[in-house]
């Protein structure tokens, strides 16, 4: 044949070789190594130290010249560091040895070989091609211009050292565990190679060529073990009866699984996030025959965005509920719980404190043709003349959508969206649900949306907060003295459903806003389970502690020029008065002990039926 095609073919089949050869290594990816999932909460305290899917492995610096890898060297590779990392002759009596017995007795691997074949090659067949294939790239790893090398003028000591390193760190010792450094930690409680007695020692080595043994005691791992120690020249009694397994820690799989840690450490508060797990459990226990199974938590430092608690269901790991759906990351309809936003528009607007609101049940617009949206309280009274502060702190739906008409749907459709709610449709498609219940919002966005009222020098701010802080202002819907008073007052608004399927409360302050979300996964519908019941109890508890750990602290706020502290004349002969914070320059003019309204304080213009109904009523304005 001609020299030229043998040259050719010679060099289809090198190139073909080296391809073979080189490809898992080209093509390896990092991700799909063992690794340990290590988290810290904000306090440095250890939340997460688990397995990834692949294995447990720690990386810390070894030391190479410690009695047990020198043992290592002396079982495992007695030439690594005069060899040029394929061992020639060995391989030559490893080969003789396997004809002898007609079978695969010995591989003769270097150092070098074992980690290449246990960094690319862990599911390759045992076969002469694939040693081949180790061997390869042993030699090419080994030279001093392969990419994982620091310089190309290392010594070959140095690069004997590296590879040995990386050897260490990855060798597979048995239950799911990478790396000597790691095994030695889960074993043996140890954190340094010089503490290994002998028997660890010959344990280890033993494990390391016996991975997939069942027991310590088993007939082949008890003769290799045997072998060693002979060979080391150790005299020892065997005391160590079982090794111990990996425990996986992770005690908040909802916030590991979902939030970026920095340097290892979510900004999680693992004491009053555990306490909040605690407390929801133990409140669905007491919820079993109300048919309330689930409720979530989250809290955020507004200050700083810090995510402080994160549990989006009552048990990641149960089987009986489906955990799977993130309700913190879901669009919901958040019912009640939009409606200090469209208060807020209101106060930027020139509403005022005690402006008197008009709650009866009317007919609006329904954005529907032949059709009209009819509005009703969720108790199905109306209160007539309301101020402004009770009409929003006692949720009051026909005060709402009768303020969203006198504001504009378009106006509030717009105000929304400036404060974080994402709405693909147009306002006619909401229409006045808008104000009530209908904007899918995640609860994780609610609770950033809330956060943005905390701008207490804006005077309209100022008031939201205090009107939602006050208890005195919760006096129609949910008492004065009710499961949503704390030590230290919070701004809080609940939210239930209509027909009871969601149950929430969400409140802010200038060091926590929290949302708790009590439901059902299927969705059906818990009974009488309201915003000031089960997710208020929830939320008291949680806040009182809070206010223990110190995230919640007493703040006199800078009041903005344009609020001051009222005396407001509850009869006309001022007998009794309250102190109000409202808008300087507003003067009232109404008597509500007395029953005598003003038409000065109401923004909203009447129609005929209103103003005959409210006459119908006993209601008479000046």
């Amino acid at each position: 044949m001609n020299k030229k095609y043998i040259f050719i073919i010679t060099g289809i089949i090198a190139v073909s070789f080296l391809s073979y050869c080189f490809f898992p290594v080209i093509f390896y990816e990092a991700k799909d190594e063992p690794w340990n999932v290590f988290l810290k909460d904000r306090n440095w305290i250890v939340i997460t130290d688990k397995a990834n899917e692949f294995g447990y492995k720690k990386v810390v610096d070894l030391d190479l010249n410690s009695s047990f890898v020198q043992d290592l060297l002396l079982i495992e590779d007695k030439n690594y560091y005069s060899h040029f990392w394929v061992d020639f002759f060995s391989k030559l009596w490893a080969l003789k040895a396997n004809i002898i017995n007609k079978k695969v007795v010995s591989g003769a691997s270097t150092i070098t070989e074992q980690y290449i074949k246990n960094h690319f090659f862990k599911k390759s067949k045992r076969t002469y091609l694939q040693k081949l294939r180790e061997a390869t790239l042993a030699f090419y790893y080994s030279l001093p211009y392969f990419p994982n090398t620091l310089s190309t003028f290392e010594n070959i000591e140095f690069v004997k050292d590296r590879i040995l390193s990386q050897y260490l760190q990855n060798v597979y010792l048995w239950n799911n565990l990478y790396g000597v450094w790691t095994a030695i930690e889960v074993y043996f409680w140890k954190k340094d190679l010089n503490e290994l007695s002998n028997e660890e020692i010959v344990l280890l080595i033993s494990l390391l060529n016996n991975p997939s043994t069942k027991s310590i005691y088993d007939k082949e791992f008890n003769l290799y073990f045997e072998k060693v120690k002979n060979k080391l020249g150790f005299t020892f009694d065997r005391k160590i009866n079982k090794l111990n397994k990996k425990e996986n820690i992770d005690n908040f799989p909802f916030a590991s699984s979902e939030l970026n840690p920095v340097w290892d450490k979510l900004t999680i508060d693992s004491k009053l996030s555990l306490f909040a797990r605690n407390v929801v459990n133990d409140t669905l226990k007491q919820l079993k025959n109300k048919n309330v199974t689930n409720a979530a938590v989250f809290a955020i430092n507004p200050k700083t965005n810090e995510v402080l608690i994160y549990e989006w269901s009552r048990d990641f790991y149960s089987s009986e509920i489906d955990w799977q759906v993130n309700v913190i990351n879901s669009p919901r309809q958040a019912w009640s719980s939009v409606k200090p936003f469209l208060y807020l528009m209101a106060l930027e607007n020139w509403f005022w404190v005690n402006t008197m609101l008009l709650d009866i049940e009317n007919e609006y617009n329904s954005f529907s043709d032949d059709k009209t949206y009819i509005s009703n309280n969720y108790s199905l009274k109306e209160y007539w003349l309301v101020r402004f502060k009770n009409a929003l702190w006692n949720s009051l739906n026909n005060a709402t959508v009768r303020l969203a008409s006198e504001l504009w749907l378009e106006n509030v459709y717009d105000f929304y969206k400036k404060y974080g709610f994402k709405l693909p449709e147009s306002p006619d498609f909401y229409g006045y649900s808008l104000v009530l219940w209908n904007p899918s919002i995640t609860l994780k966005d609610l609770v950033y949306s809330y956060a943005k009222l905390l701008d207490f020098k804006d005077p309209n701010k100022f008031l939201l907060y205090n009107i939602l802080s006050d208890p005195d202002n919760r006096d129609i819907s949910f008492w004065v003295n009710s499961i949503l008073n704390t030590s230290i007052p919070q701004a809080v608004k609940t939210g239930t459903s209509s027909n009871f399927r969601d149950n929430l409360v969400v409140s802010y302050s200038s060091d926590f806003v929290i949302w708790v979300w009590v439901w059902n996964n299927d969705n059906s519908s818990m009974i009488w389970v309201t915003g000031i019941t089960w997710a208020g109890y929830i939320w008291h508890q949680i806040v009182e502690e809070a206010i223990r750990l110190w995230y919640i602290k007493e703040h006199n706020y800078e009041i903005s020029d344009w609020v001051e502290n009222e005396s407001y004349c509850l009869d006309e002969r001022c007998f009794r008065k309250e102190l109000d914070y409202d808008k300087s320059e507003k003067k009232y003019f109404s008597r509500i002990a007395d029953n005598i309204y003003d038409n000065r304080d109401l923004w909203e213009k009447l129609s005929d039926f209103e103003e005959q109904k409210l006459q119908d009523l006993w209601f008479f304005l000046k």
